[in-house]
């Protein structure tokens, strides 16, 4: 699988979590984002809501949404406090990651802005 067909992934995803939860913005980072990724390569997904749910509960219920979609994605949560320039992760995937959702219904397939 390529960058192309993970960010294909990623925004299917994306789509199917919207249904369920406000989604402010979604990244694909790691291994495909960095163009690192190889044959056993997950798809790293950071989603970011406003939701102040337990983040635990949240990645539990996205990793179930995943079985429709890809067994490969593994689902990052944020909250929106959470996924800020101040937190390294956060900064990482802002920073190397390629975002696939900015606002609900707004696809802009940029590396931050690549």
């Amino acid at each position: 699988m390529d960058q192309g067909e993970a960010i294909r992934i990623a925004e299917e995803y994306v789509k199917r979590i919207e249904k369920v939860y406000a989604v402010k913005r979604a990244f694909l980072f790691g291994s495909f984002a960095k163009g690192t990724n190889h044959v056993d390569s997950d798809i790293d997904i950071a989603v970011v809501l406003d939701s102040s749910d337990d983040i635990l509960e949240l990645q539990i219920a996205m990793m179930k949404l995943r079985r429709s979609v890809d067994l490969r994605i593994e689902p990052h949560p944020f909250t929106s406090l959470q996924f800020q320039n101040t937190n390294p992760v956060a900064n990482e995937i802002m920073s190397s990651g390629i975002e696939i959702r900015k606002k609900a219904n707004q696809t802009s397939l940029s590396r931050n802005s690549l």
